[in-house]
């Protein structure tokens, strides 16, 4: 069993399925990312650049892009972290049901991919 098996174990029953979920959809958009934990949550890399990372809480489940405000993106999905920050995400998704469509999500993984490696 890995770290992010382990954190996944560790998590609350309400964010296990969310977490399992968002990992599937981030393995199926980039099968060759890698999986790190980082300041005690997953992290999702490549080359070393951290591409998005996901924290599950007791009632509920962040999802970051790392580089998101360099991103076009559907208007309304993704919100800004931080004013001084370049990260987007989904902020307090309690259910599967609240994450937007897988296909939108691979998609966007997809581009922050691309954006990561390129710059």
């Amino acid at each position: 069993m890995n770290a992010i098996d382990t954190y996944i174990e560790n998590a609350s029953e309400i964010t296990q399925p969310i977490v399992i979920h968002l990992r599937q959809v981030i393995k199926t958009a980039c099968p060759t990312i890698e999986e790190q934990l980082k300041w005690k949550a997953p992290s999702f890399e490549l080359k070393g650049k951290i591409i998005c990372s996901v924290m599950a809480f007791k009632g509920h489940v962040n999802f970051m892009i790392t580089q998101g405000k360099f991103l076009e993106t559907p208007a309304g999905v993704f919100e800004n972290i931080g004013d001084k920050s370049n990260m987007t995400g989904l902020k307090g998704v309690k259910s599967i049901n609240d994450l937007p469509k897988d296909d939108m999500l691979i998609n966007t993984i997809k581009k922050a991919v691309e954006y990561s490696i390129a710059n």
